[in-house]
C-alpha cells in the first residue's frame, strides 16, 4: 500500500508467521467489492460503518416514500456491508 509520498509501507506481518494466519479476502470478494473497499481504504472504519447505518436508518425509519423490492435489496446489502467492516476493523459498531 502506498502513502501519501508514494512510498511503499511495510508490512507488519510479513515474512514472519503471522502472515500465514491472514486471510486470503481478495479471494473471498468479488471484483466490485474490492473496488469499493479500496475507495473506502482512506475512510476510518467505524466512521464508515456509523455512514452506512446513518444512511440506512434515515432511508427505512425518515422517508415517507415507500420502498420497492430494489430499494430494499440495496438497504440489505447496506447492513451486509457494515457487519462485514465491523467483523474486519473487530470493532461491534460501538462508539
Amino acid at each position: 500500500m502506498l502513502h501519501s509520498k508514494g512510498q511503499e509501507k511495510s508490512c507488519p506481518n510479513c515474512g514472519n508467521a503471522n502472515a500465514q494466519s491472514v486471510p486470503k479476502i481478495p479471494q473471498m470478494l468479488s471484483p466490485a467489492q474490492i473496488q469499493l473497499l479500496d475507495y473506502a481504504d482512506a475512510l476510518d472504519g467505524p466512521d464508515l460503518v456509523q455512514s452506512l447505518k446513518l444512511l440506512h436508518n434515515i432511508t427505512v425509519y425518515h422517508s415517507s416514500e415507500p420502498l420497492d423490492e430494489a430499494e430494499k435489496d440495496a438497504l440489505y446489502s447496506i447492513k451486509v456491508l457494515w457487519e462485514c467492516i465491523e467483523r474486519i476493523i473487530g470493532d461491534g459498531g460501538e462508539g
